[in-house]
Order: structure tokens, then sequence, then C-alpha cells
């Protein structure tokens, strides 16, 4: 199946990424998972498809994540250990061909420039899939608790995901539960 993936234009003009930065970045675009929220090759698929070393590879996504263009995850429970990077900027969509004839939709991409470099992604599909990197979930997330979830900051996300035993599954009404309770400070 054919597939196509759309970077926003200002891409191609942005003067603060170095030729290796605008590759691996570019090949982040490409793996983006619109599923999960976040694209996910191993080191190995990075290094030997752009032709990097490792250390230029470590310096270069170094770079990205203190730029603000990426946020890279660890994530323990894959096989293999491989990072999770999410984009932050120049991701519009990735389609196959059956929707190339539709008009792409921004997905993560937002106007407030400074902003994107604090809070990368304020839509629900970035916070579910740092969520469920982070924390095992006894079931999946009812309709109602995704609208009360999409209110909530991504700091305090990720403040109550450092939080959480990660050695037993939860549901997702004890999360939010959670995310109540450490908004008003209460542990």
């Amino acid at each position: 199946m054919e597939s196509y993936t759309s970077i926003d234009n200002d891409f191609y003009s942005d003067r603060n990424l170095d030729p290796y930065e605008k590759t691996v970045l570019s090949y982040l675009i490409r793996y983006y998972n619109s599923n999960f929220g976040y694209s996910f090759p191993t080191r190995e698929q990075i290094q030997q498809d752009n032709n990097i070393s490792p250390s230029k590879l470590t310096k270069t996504l170094k770079s990205l994540q203190e730029k603000g263009y990426i946020t890279i995850k660890n994530n323990h429970k894959k096989a293999g250990r491989n990072n999770i990077y999410y984009i932050n900027k120049y991701l519009v969509v990735q389609q196959d061909s059956s929707q190339a004839s539709e008009k792409p939709k921004p997905s993560n991409k937002s106007n407030n420039k400074k902003k994107q470099a604090t809070e990368p992604q304020g839509d629900l599909n970035y916070k579910l899939g740092f969520i469920e990197t982070s924390v095992q979930f006894t079931r999946e997330f009812r309709d109602t608790e995704l609208a009360e979830l999409k209110e909530v900051d991504m700091k305090t996300i990720e403040g109550v995901c450092a939080k959480i035993d990660t050695s037993e599954a939860i549901s997702p009404f004890v999360f939010l539960l959670d995310l109540q309770k450490y908004k008003r400070g209460i542990n």
C-alpha cells in the first residue's frame, strides 16, 4: 500500500536545524503512528536508514529535544527498550493512498511557536500515547473519561504518571482521581 507523509512547509526553511537534524526529524515524522500519537523506530533503524553513526545520532536527538522539536520518552515495556518520539513541530498528517485526496488536517501543530517548546501537544492522542506508555490500565478510557482527560495539562499528567506504581494495572477512573488529587496538591 502506498503511503504519504505531509510535513509543514516551514520545515524546509527552518534555519535552526542542521542537515542531520532535518534528516532525523523528517525520518521520525515519516514513522509517526497516528494511532499511538508518537513515532517509535529503533535507534538501529534510524542509523541504518539514514547512514548516521551512533554518536552522531545521539547528539542529533539530544539537540532536537533541547530545541523543542521532539520529546523523547523511554519505552521500558517494549522489547529492546526502544524510545518513543513525540513530534512537537512540523507534523501535519500521515495518509495512505485512499486518504490522499482529502485535505490534510493539522494534528499536533500549533501556531503559537513559543508554547510548542514547553507544551508540545495539547491534543488527546498525545496525552493518551504518553499515559499508555507510562501506566498499565485494566480497560480502555470511556468517552466521559476522555473528555475529562482532554482538559488536563501535560505537566499534571507527567507528574501523576511519575508517581504511579507501574507494577499493577489500574482503571482509568483511578487515574483520573489521581489527577484530581495531584491538581489539588493531595498526595
